[in-house]
Parts: C-alpha cells; sequence; structure tokens
C-alpha cells in the first residue's frame, strides 16, 4: 500500500534518489524541510519538504531544494531525522539514532519514487550522501551519512548500500504484485509449456484457461465444487476448482455458464491433485523455479560414461548421492577418482578437490522402499501402517522420510504415539513428507521480504535466497542454520543444502526442535502432547504461530489441517 501521498509526486524527469540523514533530533525542523523534499521522523512518519520535486528538474532558477553538492538537478532527496552529536570514528550514534524503522520506511518511500520517476535501482541513481562521491565522483566533503546501521554498525558501507538496494528492490517487487494471489512460475505438463501457473502458500497452481487454451483440454461441465476436463490422454478427470482472489465467490444463483466463465476468467487447480488425478509425476526444478508435470520435453540421453563430480566445501557422499542418485543412502553406489568403491572410512575423508565417479548405469531411485532401522523394531511401531498413515500422494515419499524420522523419535526420547503421530503430521505439512526437501522458490512476495530481515540474521546480500527453507520442518534464515550448526556439530553455513540432502541431518532438527521448543522458545511438544493432553491443533504453535490462518483455496485453518493429519498417523498406529 502507497505511503507517498500523490500529491508528493509531481510529474518531472528525475535521473536518482540521494539518501541522507538530517543529523539532528527525530523530528523534522524547518532547516530539514528546506533542504529535503521528503523526511523520515523517528516514529516513522513522513514530512514533506517546502520544495517540489519538481523544482530540482532544474535549479538555475536557484528554488531547489539543496541536498547534495553539485548533484541537486534532477536528484530527490530524501532523509531520515536523527544522528545528532554522531561520530564516525569511534562511531558513535549520538542521543538521536537512526531506527530500523526510519532505515526500512526509507527504503519504502526509495520504491515509490523508483516507480513513479522510473528510476532504475542501480548504486548510481539510489545511493547514500557517503556513497555519492565513490559512485558519481563529485567530493562530498566527508559526508557518510546514512551509510552505518546503528543496530549493526561493523557492516561497511558498500555492504549497507548493497542491503538497502535490495530492500527497495524487494518493495518494489511487492508492490508490483500486491494484485497477484501469488508468484509466476514457469510449468510443464508432459513436456508443453502452460502459461499461467502460481505459487503461493508453498502450493502450486494453475490456471484453468490455461489448461483449456494452452493444451487444448475441453472444459466439459463447471460447479463450485468440480471441474470436469478431457485431457486427450486420459479422457474425463474431475478436479476441485479453486478462486485464490479471496473477493471472489460463487454466487448461489449462478448458472452452470456463468461458472465456467468464473473459472475460466479466475479459476486455478492445485498442480498437485492434478498430478494425481492424471498419475504423474510431479517435480520442481530449484534451479529453474519450474514445475514439471510428468515427462520434460527434452529428455536427456543417457550417460554412457561416469558423471565426474568435484567434491566441494562441506561436502559428503550423502550430499552427492542425493543430488544425483536421488537417495542420500545410495552413497555406496559412488566410486572413487579410480573408479574403486568407497569403504565407510574413506567415505568420512573425502576432501575438497576430490573427485567422485557416478556410475552411467546409476539411476535416481523412483519410489524408495522403507526400511526399518533396528531400533525401531522394540519400539512397537508398524513402519508400513505408519507409511500408509500419510496422504496417498505422499507415500511415495513417506517411503523414505518416515523411517528415518521414526527412528530418530526413538534416539530422542520422543516416544509418545502421539507425539510421533504430530512430528510426522508436521513434516507432511512442511514438506510434503519429505517431497520438497527445499522451499519452493517462486519468489513470493513473502520470499522477496525475507532479504535482509534482522529477525532472520540475513544480514549478507543473497541471505534470503541462500537460506531459504530445508529439511522436513523447513528451516529459514542465517540465525536458524547458525543455531542448528552449533547444535549438531555440522557448517550448515557453508553448506547449507545438506539440510535437504541429508534425512538424517533434516530429522534431527525435526525431532530435537520439536522436542524442546527451539523453534518458537517455550513451546515444544510435551506442552501440548502428554499423558493427560493431546491437543493437536494449538500444537502448531510449537512451529509457527499461524494456527488460526486459512491458506488460499483451503476452507480449513492450518491447525485443524494438521490436526487431522496428526490424528491420521496416530489411527495407523492403533491410538
Amino acid at each position: 500500500m502507497p505511503i507517498v501521498e500523490k500529491a508528493w509526486l509531481p510529474e518531472a524527469q528525475m535521473q536518482r534518489i540521494v539518501c541522507h540523514w538530517t543529523a539532528g533530533g527525530h523530528k523534522a525542523t524547518e532547516l530539514d524541510r528546506k533542504h529535503y523534499h521528503i523526511l523520515v521522523e523517528g516514529d516513522g512518519t513522513l514530512v514533506q519538504g517546502f520544495h517540489s520535486i519538481k523544482d530540482n528538474e532544474s535549479t538555475r532558477d536557484g528554488r531547489y531544494a539543496a541536498h547534495t553538492r553539485l548533484k541537486n538537478t534532477r536528484s530527490i532527496g530524501i532523509a531520515v531525522c536523527c544522528m545528532a552529536g554522531a561520530r564516525q570514528s569511534p562511531f558513535d550514534p549520538g542521543r538521536f539514532p537512526m531506527t530500523e524503522k526510519q532505515w526500512r520506511t526509507m527504503a519504502a518511500v526509495a520504491a515509490e519514487l523508483c516507480r513513479a520517476y522510473r528510476i532504475e535501482v542501480k548504486p548510481t541513481a539510489v545511493l547514500g550522501h557517503g556513497e555519492v562521491e565513490r559512485q558519481l565522483g563529485i567530493r562530498q566533503r566527508g559526508k557518510w551519512d546514512p551509510m552505518v546501521l546503528p543496530w549493526d554498525p561493523q557492516r561497511d558501507a558498500r555492504e549497507v548500500g548493497d542491503r538497502f538496494r535490495d530492500l527497495v528492490s524487494a518493495y518494489l517487487l511487492e508492490e508490483s504484485e500486491d494484485d497477484l494471489p501469488g508468484a509466476a512460475i514457469k510449468a510443464l505438463i508432459n513436456g508443453k509449456s502452460v502459461g499461467d501457473a502460481l505459487l503461493t502458500n508453498e502450493e502450486a497452481f494453475i490456471k484453468v484457461s490455461s489448461l483449456v487454451r494452452e493444451l487444448n483440454w475441453p472444459l466439459l461441465n463447471a460447479s463450485r465444487d468440480a471441474l470436469v476436463l478431457s485431457p486427450p490422454e486420459a479422457g474425463v478427470i474431475s478436479l476441485q476448482p479453486q478462486l485464490l482472489d479471496d473477493d471472489l465467490t460463487v454466487a448461489d444463483e449462478a448458472t452452470e455458464g456463468q461458472v465456467a466463465e468464473l473459472m475460466m476468467a479466475s479459476g486455478y487447480v492445485e498442480a498437485r491433485e492434478l498430478a494425481a488425478t492424471l498419475n504423474l509425476p510431479l517435480n520442481f526444478d530449484t534451479d529453474e523455479s519450474r514445475l514439471i508435470i510428468g515427462a520434460s520435453q527434452r529428455r536427456r540421453k543417457a550417460r554412457t560414461e561416469p558423471l565426474r563430480v568435484v567434491v566441494k566445501t562441506n561436502d559428503t557422499l550423502s550430499a552427492i548421492a542425493a543430488r544425483h542418485l536421488g537417495s542420500a543412502s545410495r552413497w555406496r553406489e559412488l566410486r572413487n577418482g579410480d573408479g574403486k568403491p568407497f569403504s565407510e572410512a574413506e567415505a568420512r575423508q573425502i576432501a575438497p578437490g576430490d573427485v567422485v565417479l557416478v556410475p552411467a548405469s546409476a539411476a535416481p531411485d523412483p519410489a524408495p522402499q522403507s526400511t526399518v532401522p533396528a531400533d525401531l523394531a522394540s519400539a512397537d511401531l508398524d513402519i508400513d501402517a505408519l507409511i500408509d498413515g500419510a496422504a496417498a500422494v505422499l507415500r511415495r515419499f513417506a517411503r523414505e522420510s518416515v523411517p528415518v524420522i521414526a527412528a530418530e523419535c526413538i534416539t530422542a526420547g520422543v516416544v509418545q504415539k502421539a507425539q510421533i503421530a504430530y512430528v510426522l503430521a508436521t513434516s507432511e505439512h512442511e514438506s510434503k513428507a519429505g517431497r520438497f526437501m527445499t522451499e519452493l522458490w517462486g519468489p513470493t512476495a513473502a520470499q522477496r521480504r525475507y532479504e535482509g530481515r534482522q529477525d532472520l540474521g540475513n544480514t549478507q546480500p543473497g541471505d534470503g535466497f541462500r537460506f531459504r527453507g530445508r529439511g522436513y520442518v523447513q528451516i529459514t534464515g542465517r540465525t536458524n542454520y547458525q543455531f542448528w550448526s552449533r547444535r549438531l556439530g555440522l557448517d550448515l553455513i557453508a553448506s547449507p543444502d545438506r539440510v535437504a540432502q541429508q534425512p538424517d541431518i533434516a530429522a534431527r532438527i525435526l525431532v530435537q526442535g520439536m522436542r524442546d521448543g527451539t523453534f518458537r522458545p517455550g513451546h515444544k511438544l510435551s506442552r501440548f502432547i502428554n499423558d493427560d493432553t493431546q491437543d493437536f491443533f494449538n500444537a502448531r504453535a510449537i512451529i509457527n504461530a499461524d494456527r488460526e490462518i486459512v491458506d488460499r483455496g483451503q476452507s480449513q485453518s492450518r491447525g485443524t489441517r494438521i490436526a487431522e493429519l496428526a490424528q491420521n498417523y496416530l489411527a495407523a498406529m492403533g491410538g
């Protein structure tokens, strides 16, 4: 939602935005308003300067906001009200330090100005006063504002500038998606491109009109509860329609034709349901941000020679097997540079630069078979029954995830059946029982906001994507990866993909985190599920305070849906 008043944005030809601090208190003074077009006070309130942005289109008449030495023409000046008495070295922010709220508000203002005046977000066009000398070559007599973050002063000016521009870009992209129900993604169905696909709330949806017009699937019938389509290769199928725009509903008196018209204009179907109905595999290519249902149009030629993989820092044979063979447990099929199998001792000693050979005949496991770890034999758990407790379309993934998670439950002392059931339900909700071990990335507007988020510890450019959700419980942010690195004795900062590629690591994070309440302090399994209580609905608070949220395309809240999953697993255990 715009925060800058429309009247403050007159038509003008502007080239850049220069950001400042006033070197005063948290309130805008008359002198401040003389020098800057827009000011951000300590509480985030915006104040308009005395000069219009239009005044700086030309400075020949002497009536303009003089905010940047020799660079005022076609430059917009915005400033945060703060930093009176600040000292650069040793750093002292003074009595009125710039707040994070001011910094973020200034970025949001800059984003609106970029949109209004078509200014590209780059270092020569969106910059701090302290960057002008370096970026534009105009001496500024020692100016260093606003290139230090009082809440994170160790960051150098270059990094602060880059982070600010990343934040401006994120706000710009968020604004552009305000009217969209999700992030646009690429999609293929049996090798054919589908134009309208969206990612929202970790679920992918495909627009009905794309199926009808681009894939030539006739729409035979449409109602509030079902769409009947006729794919040439599948006869007749029925799918549940989804209206992702919360403002759209099917009127009770709507005719079949009116419903069909509404669905063609705004209706979607869930990709997971579509794949299951067609009995086709569903995958998400994280490198290409592309959803693939069925076979890809371009098939890779079968390899006749082993694939050479160079070991990276913190790589393991299990991680390499997960990437290239589809399962970490298949590491014994890998060979060293001489073509010989690895012993367990050799597997533990691989180092960066070593060569690992992936046999040409090795193909990814289409459906991993479950194996029951020895420590489950005495736990009175029927693993096959537990796997059957998963949703039907996820059981092929549950065959690999359920035994690993159940084994970790026993090892970690989580032995009550209701607790095990809720742990498995959490995995099914968060990662689809291990189907998506890396967060699907659109990126959505929410994902773009990962960048620069202090609460996630994302302090370096690119952290938002680098530390996106992974694992059975989808841990997110640099801070969480640092925590689990320390706790597990692993370097997950250098190699975050290990959380997705090594099921044993993902299981330890899921189970131990839920047992001990590390995801949300004070919220642990035993608080909600114990000898006297079985509160599956409120147990969602262990992971997130979102149990009341109803996702797009759903009729029940997250807490209710996960509680039902837990009941399924508990019933599978005879509980």
